[in-house]
């Protein structure tokens, strides 16, 4: 029988759903909020039992969501949240960086009152969350902020390819604020990311989103490598 914990709670899944799809989104939403922990072997009994369902459509979870990248599977000894190397951080922050140093050099001119609204919306919710030392609440009030100009640009394609990202980098963020003073480095790259965009300086903006990304590359690659 498993203790009860915040980790091990049991999960109510509705039933109207599909089993499978539930239990992906209960136990990835477990994944990027921190849940689960590094080096440690989950089995699908574990989840079945969390979440009061068969061992089946919890294994299919479980199989997407190391098809996905976020988890390695050990065969019949269960799975594991995948560790990221060096070489896969480089490659997601390089991937970021074409992709968001190009959207804000497009919507410079085009970024309206209401996406500036949201993007200091997020900011605050950082802001609280960072006093409260809150990673969960912070790292998701930071993908809001980064998604703003993404959702206005329009491309459903470019949106889809950030959101995957966005998601693993739920998992990956939370090690770059382990370093001291990295929230307040944040909040102060992210203020001058929305302080570019409010004067229209294309040229400020994307190198304020290039500066802010190779920071935070910079301190996982740096982590990752000791």
């Amino acid at each position: 029988m498993l203790p009860t914990t915040p980790e091990t709670s049991r999960l109510p899944i509705e039933r109207r759903a599909s089993l499978k799809d539930a239990a992906y989104r209960q136990i990835k939403d477990l994944l990027v909020s921190g849940g689960l922990q590094q080096g440690r072997l989950y089995s699908a009994p574990y989840f079945a039992e969390m979440l009061g369902v068969s061992r089946t459509p919890v294994r299919e979870a479980l199989l997407q969501l190391t098809s996905e990248g976020f988890l390695v599977c050990l065969d019949v000894r269960g799975f594991k949240v995948k560790e990221f190397s060096s070489k896969e951080i480089r490659d997601v922050f390089e991937t970021r960086e074409v992709i968001e140093c190009y959207v804000i050099g497009r919507l410079v001119e085009e970024v309206q009152p209401e996406d500036l609204r949201q993007m200091q919306d997020s900011l605050r919710t950082m802001t609280a969350c960072a006093a409260k030392g809150d990673a969960v609440g912070f790292v998701e009030a930071d993908k809001e902020f980064h998604m703003v100009p993404v959702r206005r640009c329009g491309n459903l394609h470019l949106g889809a390819i950030m959101d995957n990202i966005r998601s693993h980098m739920s998992v990956l963020c939370p090690r770059a604020l382990l370093h001291e003073g990295r929230y307040q480095e944040v909040l102060r790259e992210h203020a001058a990311i929305l302080g570019a965009l409010r004067h229209k300086d294309r040229k400020r903006a994307v190198q304020a989103v290039r500066h802010h990304l190779t920071a935070t590359e910079g301190y996982l690659c740096d982590r990752d490598e000791k």
